[in-house]
C-alpha cells in the first residue's frame, strides 16, 4: 500500500513538474511572437491570405517549424535559421495556448481582453481613477459595453470609426487613452478596431 502511495505521489510531482515546464515554455513563446504575428495577425488569427496559428497543436506545429528551419532556401527556412529547435517549440505551446476561431476573425477573450488588462485596468477597474470619474469599468466585456456614466456607450458594433473606445485609442491630442501612458501599439489597434468592425462580439 505505501509502496502504491509513493509511486502515485512521484506521478503527481511529475506531473505538476510537467505543467509547469509547459506553462515557463508558453510564457517563453510570447515572448517571441511577435516575430510570428507580424504576417499571421495579432496573437496568430490569422488574415485572409495567412493561416492562423492560435489553438493549433503543439507538437504538430514544432514539427512543420523544424522542417521549415531545416528547409533553408525557402523563406520560412531563412527566417527560422537563428531560432534554436527550443525556441521553436515556445512558440508552439504559446500559439497552441491560445483560443482558437476562425482565420481572421478576432476574439474578445484572447486578444482585446488582454490588452484591457494590461493597458487599461489601472484606471478603469474598481478602485480606479478612470472608473471613479466616468464609471468605466473594462474589466469585463460587460463593462465596455456598458460604456461611461457620461457619454453612455462607447462601442459601435460594425464602426471603429463611430466607436468612441476606439476614437479615444487613436486622438492625437492629450485626451488620447491611455492617459498620460505609451499609446497602445500599431499591432493593438489593428486588432481592436477589427474585433468592433467584426461585430465585437464577447467570443
Amino acid at each position: 500500500m505505501k509502496k502504491t502511495l509513493y509511486m502515485l505521489a512521484g506521478c503527481l510531482l511529475a506531473m505538476n513538474g510537467a505543467m509547469a515546464a509547459d506553462q515557463v515554455s508558453v510564457e517563453r513563446g510570447g515572448a517571441k511572437a511577435w516575430f510570428c504575428t507580424g504576417c499571421h495577425g495579432y496573437n496568430g488569427m490569422g488574415t485572409h491570405s495567412v493561416a492562423p496559428l492560435a489553438g493549433r497543436d503543439a507538437a504538430e506545429m514544432t514539427a512543420q517549424l523544424v522542417k521549415f528551419k531545416k528547409t533553408r532556401r525557402s523563406v520560412m527556412g531563412s527566417l527560422l535559421d537563428k531560432y534554436s529547435d527550443e525556441d521553436l517549440a515556445d512558440l508552439a505551446n504559446y500559439f497552441a495556448s491560445l483560443k482558437k476561431t476562425d482565420s481572421g476573425v478576432a476574439s474578445f477573450e484572447r486578444d482585446i481582453q488582454p490588452i484591457l488588462e494590461w493597458r487599461c485596468q489601472s484606471c478603469h477597474s474598481d478602485k480606479g481613477e478612470g472608473q471613479h470619474k466616468s464609471g468605466l469599468n473594462l474589466a469585463s466585456y460587460d463593462g465596455l459595453m456598458a460604456g461611461t456614466h457620461q457619454g453612455g456607450d462607447l462601442i459601435t458594433p460594425g464602426s471603429a470609426a463611430g466607436s468612441t473606445f476606439f476614437v479615444m485609442l487613436t486622438r492625437k491630442d492629450h485626451l488620447r487613452m491611455p492617459y498620460g501612458a505609451p499609446p497602445l501599439s500599431d499591432d493593438e489597434l489593428r486588432v481592436v478596431k477589427a474585433w468592433i468592425e467584426q461585430g465585437a462580439k464577447n467570443n
